[in-house]
């Protein structure tokens, strides 16, 4: 009886913050259909930004409180002999002078020719997780490095990419990133993919260059539901070895004390949500240290703090179709009709 009654507690509480306002926009469906602010900039055939200026392609979006540069950066196309194209002299790069002569690094003067610039829509399959995703590494400076082979310079050089110290602060110059502007106070909550769960991802404050705290929830390859779920009611028997919808403290606890800037411990995918406070007339940079992130969504609740979309497990803005059966809280296998809280492929949600 008690968990029963736990178990209604806490749809209550989630059918009460679901009920609130939020200001959304999705970049990416769950069927895979992108934005028309995506859309108007990317080349249909080969993926390529058709908007490129100076190096960059900018993707402008968002709602009435929420202000959103997309930015996707070129990186250094690669020089090919003209006698065999299949000799690779370095990086197309124009260098200065030597700066640091035991590691090779040169002042870099220009980069002369790029690789294109690509907004693709990609999908975590397993879980029907959308999201789009540029190129380029976030860089705070770039200088130039000679290629040395066996000891030995080879006169080929590659760009070398300064990347974000939280220690010192700062904000991207180049690579991938995307610049929230904000006009009134409340809790953000962005749907992301990181290629690699154990890779830096920083949220930097557009006046201070410091990093700002934030709070995550969803999914990290290869944290499944477990037996000993079943037992504590958080799951049915037929979820076992299904992904496993992970709270703030779960993910963390996978992590290290000593790296609060990585989401998750481990090699693998995480895709779910970052959630962070905001302030009215302040920017916001997201990005990863030495990655790209995917971006599907955002929700933005006014006069609301990031502990408030995090109370329960059930309140995030993944889109994720609805292909596993449904049950509700007393374990009963229900239609898609069914009204009420059911739990489905491990997580619960209001259906109204």
């Amino acid at each position: 009886m008690k968990k029963i009654f736990t178990l209604i507690s806490v749809a209550l509480c989630a059918m009460s913050v679901n009920a609130q306002e939020a200001e959304t926009f999705v970049a990416v469906d769950q069927d895979g259909n992108i934005s028309a602010e995506y859309a108007a900039v990317i080349n249909p055939e080969t993926k390529e930004a058709t908007n490129v200026e100076n190096g960059n392609s900018v993707v402008k979006f968002g709602t009435a409180n929420i202000e959103v540069e997309a930015v996707g950066s070129a990186e250094p196309a690669d020089k090919v002999d003209p006698d065999d194209p299949t000799v690779n002299l370095g990086q197309d790069i124009t260098i200065g002078n030597l700066i640091d002569e035991e590691k090779h690094l040169y002042e870099l003067v220009s980069i002369n020719s790029t690789k294109p610039i690509k907004w693709e829509v990609k999908n975590q399959g397993d879980i029907n997780f959308s999201y789009v995703v540029g190129t380029g590494v976030p860089a705070v400076f770039l200088m130039a490095e000679e290629i040395y082979t066996d000891g030995e310079a080879t006169g080929k050089y590659r760009v070398v990419y300064v990347t974000f110290d939280p220690e010192t602060g700062g904000e991207p110059q180049s690579g991938l990133y995307y610049k929230f502007t904000v006009k009134q106070d409340g809790a953000l909550k962005i749907g992301v993919w990181a290629n690699k769960g154990n890779r830096t991802t920083f949220v930097v404050d557009g006046d201070t260059k410091q990093c700002s705290p934030y709070l995550v929830e969803g999914y990290i390859n290869g944290q499944t539901w477990k037996e000993e779920d079943v037992e504590a009611g958080l799951c049915t028997a037929d979820q076992v070895g299904q992904k496993k919808w992970l709270s703030n403290d779960e993910i963390r606890a996978l992590g290290s004390e000593d790296k609060p800037w990585v989401i998750g411990a481990g090699n693998q995918p995480f895709w779910g949500n970052m959630i962070l406070d905001v302030k009215a007339g302040k920017t916001y940079w997201l990005f990863q240290g030495n990655s790209q992130i995917g971006f599907q969504s955002y929700n933005f609740y006014a006069g609301k703090s990031k502990e408030d979309l995090t109370s329960v497990e059930t309140i995030k803005t993944v889109a994720e179709k609805a292909d596993g059966a449904r049950y509700n809280l007393a374990g009963q296998k229900v239609s898609d009709s069914y009204k009420g809280v059911v739990l489905q492929n491990g997580r619960k949600f209001v259906v109204k």
